[in-house]
């Protein structure tokens, strides 16, 4: 079944990447470039999952993740965040403000996959 994945990234060529690969595995993919611009979009798309850069302009990926887990439109949409830095503060930040899933990048098809494939596994049980 497909689902619809939100890559909130600053970097033009990361979503095109992910893009291409969540394309490739079937899904319906929407991009955004920064978290205040992602934000929005979960709100206006409620997509079936966001996945989400830490470090980027506007808005960052832990402040965009606590205002989607915060608002009720859009509480229930789970977010992996992803990040160049991978540090367990960021991990403990990410998790705090209700991220799912962690990634480090550069990202890798397969464990990309393998995120996304957890994180519908347990929402299909709920």
């Amino acid at each position: 079944m497909q689902k619809t994945i939100l890559v909130i990234d600053d970097s033009p060529m990361i979503r095109r990447i992910v893009g291409q690969i969540l394309s490739q595995c079937g899904h319906q993919v929407l991009l955004a470039e920064d978290g205040r611009q992602g934000y929005e979009m979960a709100k206006e798309h409620s997509p079936d999952l966001v996945i989400m850069d830490i470090e980027m302009p506007v808005m960052d990926g832990i402040e965009a993740t606590d205002r989607i887990k915060f608002d009720p439109k859009t509480n229930h949409i789970p977010v992996i965040i992803f990040t160049s830095l991978g540090s367990e503060e960021d991990i403990k930040r990410a998790k705090d403000a209700g991220g799912q899933g962690f990634l480090n990048k550069p990202i890798c098809k397969e464990e990309l996959e393998a995120a996304i494939d957890k994180i519908f596994a347990s929402s299909e049980k709920n």
